[in-house]
C-alpha cells in the first residue's frame, strides 16, 4: 500500500498501485485530510486530493477559471448557487488590479 508516516495525511503512491487501488484511493480522499502524491518512476508527477480542500484553496485565488471550477465542482457535490457568496464570486470574477509595487 502506499507510503505514509504518522504524522502526515500525504502518502505517496506509484502510478502502477494508483491503478490497481483506485476505488480505495477515492475513497479515501472523501477524507479532507488525506493527500497521495503520485509518482511515476519515483518521480513526483502530481497531487491528489479532494474536491473540498480544492475548493477551499481556489476560493483564495481570483481566477475567472478558477471561479468557473468552483461553481461547476459545488453543483457536483450537490450544493446550490447560493453555496458560494455572491463577495467570494466578485472577487474570483475580477479583472486583476495592477499593483504598483509589481512593477
Amino acid at each position: 500500500m502506499a507510503e505514509k508516516s504518522s504524522e502526515s495525511p500525504v502518502r505517496i503512491i506509484g502510478s502502477r498501485e494508483l491503478h490497481q487501488n483506485l476505488p480505495g484511493i477515492l475513497r479515501e480522499l472523501e477524507n479532507e485530510s488525506v493527500r497521495y502524491v503520485l509518482t511515476v518512476h519515483g518521480r513526483p508527477r502530481a497531487v491528489l486530493i479532494g474536491p473540498a480542500p480544492y475548493l477551499g484553496m481556489i476560493t483564495d485565488g481570483n481566477r475567472a477559471s478558477e471561479a468557473l471550477v468552483g461553481l461547476q465542482l459545488t453543483a457536483l457535490l450537490g450544493g446550490g448557487i447560493e453555496a458560494v457568496s455572491l463577495d467570494e464570486l466578485e472577487k474570483a470574477l475580477a479583472p486583476p488590479r495592477n499593483n504598483p509595487q509589481d512593477k
